[in-house]
């Protein structure tokens, strides 16, 4: 599934190019996907509580593939850690173990904006200070 979602996202960098804005890539992004035969929900609301008590925040994975995999975009001029940190939270909220940023916003995202992650512990705090070293093997990089 990775490598079609790549492939999706290349098609839509050739396709709109850079400095667009980020609504531009999901859509077009959800339509290269739908095309590929892959289940897209776009905008999927997140679960937020505190000890058992649903919170009134809104917040919104952008894409979520085939039930499975959680896809943030970014159309920035680099990745930050901030957009991990972001992912991360939401992979915890929805107790999803996949997660994809893409960033349409560098060149060449096949190099330098795409970061998939591997969450196996959803106790790991996502906004954990400085480097994600110590949390390997909760939290796995590509």
């Amino acid at each position: 599934m990775y490598y079609k979602i790549r492939g999706a996202a290349i098609n839509v960098e050739k396709q709109l190019g850079p400095y667009m804005v980020e609504k531009f890539y999901e859509k077009a992004l959800m339509f290269e996907l739908n095309s590929l035969g892959l289940s897209v929900e776009n905008q999927v609301l997140i679960p937020t509580f505190y000890k058992g008590h649903p919170l009134d925040l809104h917040l919104y994975a952008d894409l979520v593939i085939e039930s499975d995999l959680i896809v943030e975009l970014k159309a920035t001029p680099r990745m930050e850690k901030s957009h991990i940190r972001q992912l991360l939270t939401y992979m915890k909220l929805m107790r999803k173990h996949y997660g994809l940023i893409i960033n349409f916003g560098v060149s060449y995202i096949s190099k330098y904006g795409m970061k998939a992650m591997l969450l196996t512990d959803f106790d790991v705090i996502a906004n954990t200070e400085g480097d994600f070293d110590d949390k390997i093997g909760s939290i796995a990089f590509s």
